[in-house]
């Protein structure tokens, strides 16, 4: 398999585009590890492996050829730069010389700045804008292998066109990246392919990625909430970053191949892909310190009147929210009222003090007062259920609305 691929990646907000160049050539395509995945909504979401911390010394936990997670030894012989690692045996690792299998020397042409690479193909990329234009000709000549690969091919394709999300992704609120629903991506119509990447960190830091393809010529994809909670593992979502990529290729079958690898087949005949792709990528980062996302605005539902304990829940007008609970006047007797009902912790104070004639009287007597003279008058008036009353408010105040009366009962 040979593979040459022409780069071009930005911001969603602008700026200066970066453009890279990638070749590769495989001597058998078919000794590539698999790739293991679980579909999600239609999406590929990459399975990482779990040895359930099995893995002893020079063991590493990776998929065999089946996705079954297994520890698996560890190539860690010390080799130059000029060497690969390999296992001679099952199980001890050896350097060996690199050998390579190549196409000899790249010349691109169409590109916007001259690209050659030589062998084992190198390239710092370009920093300052793309390296091919909107549908550009483009063309590659291989000089050829010197010792094994491919033989020697002049190939022309065609660029694809830069993308851009419209409207951009950065005018996405908080409450679409990290509400319910799904992502809304749109872009303008085309007829090349589209793979949308999306990696998300959850609040416990873990990293997961998922791909998912999209239809150019529809101009618009949902990124399913659905795989975003898939690669969440039950967590909650820290931050996202999604990439949309727009890419073009052309494969080409028959280009033959020449020399012989110890120890690796050569297949007589390869396929060659030529590739351009246009990236746009950007990132979201959710609420910090435990804030929840309410409407469009992170909010500390700990400590916020409007939404206190939950979105939406607001407090009475003058009342604070405490801890997630409100708290002042109306709040506190609101929570006396619920307490007074029988369903509260204070029930049985409650209760023994309605029973009491007297007891009943000064709570409908302090209820009347405004000022700390009344209350003086009520309880010398009321001297006989004044005991069952103070346990009744001291359970009010200590144990069933600590936080709604704390400012009433002078915390």
């Amino acid at each position: 398999m040979g593979s040459i691929v022409i780069t071009e990646a930005h911001a969603v907000t602008g700026g200066t585009a970066s453009s890279s160049v990638a070749a590769s050539f495989i001597p058998d395509a078919a000794a590539l590890p698999a790739r293991c995945t679980q579909t999600v909504a239609g999406c590929e979401l990459a399975l990482v492996p779990d040895c359930g911390g099995t893995c002893g010394d020079h063991m590493a936990c990776s998929f065999d050829s089946s996705c079954t997670a297994k520890c698996q030894r560890i190539c860690d012989a010390q080799c130059s730069a000029t060497q690969e690692c390999y296992f001679p045996t099952a199980t001890t690792s050896a350097c060996r010389d690199r050998q390579s299998f190549d196409a000899g020397t790249l010349t691109l042409s169409g590109t916007t700045t001259p690209v050659t690479l030589f062998p084992p193909y190198s390239f710092a990329g370009v920093s300052t804008g793309s390296l091919f234009a909107d549908g550009a000709a483009l063309g590659v000549v291989a000089s050829g292998a010197t010792t094994a690969g491919y033989t020697g091919f002049t190939e022309s394709f065609s660029a694809t066109h830069v993308f851009r999300t419209s409207p951009g992704l950065d005018k996405l609120g908080i409450s679409d990246v990290f509400g319910a629903g799904d992502l809304p991506i749109a872009w303008a119509a085309g007829d090349d392919d589209i793979t949308i990447t999306a990696t998300t960190i959850s609040s416990t830091g873990v990293p997961a990625t998922f791909t998912c393809k999209g239809d150019d010529k529809a101009g618009k994809f949902a990124l399913p909430r659905q795989a975003i909670t898939a690669a969440l593992k039950g967590k909650s979502l820290k931050t996202l970053t999604v990439s949309v990529t727009r890419s073009k290729m052309q494969s080409t079958y028959d280009i033959a191949t020449m020399g012989m690898l110890s120890g690796e087949e050569v297949q007589p005949t390869g396929w060659l892909d030529l590739s351009t792709s246009s990236t746009e990528t950007t990132s979201f980062a959710g609420c910090q310190n435990d804030e929840t996302v309410c409407g469009n605005t992170c909010v500390d539902t700990e400590s916020s009147a409007a939404n206190c304990g939950s979105c939406g829940h607001a407090c009475a007008s003058g009342d604070t929210c405490e801890n997630g609970t409100c708290a002042g006047a109306s709040a506190c007797n609101t929570c006396q009222m619920t307490e007074s009902t029988g369903a509260g912790s204070c029930a049985s104070a409650a209760s023994a003090c309605t029973g009491n004639a007297d007891c009943s009287a000064l709570k409908s007597c302090l209820a009347a007062c405004t000022d700390s003279t009344c209350s003086q008058s009520c309880a010398d008036a009321h001297t006989t259920g004044l005991t069952l009353y103070n346990t009744w408010a001291n359970c009010i105040c200590q144990t069933g609305c600590t936080t709604e009366c704390a400012s009433e009962c002078g915390g």
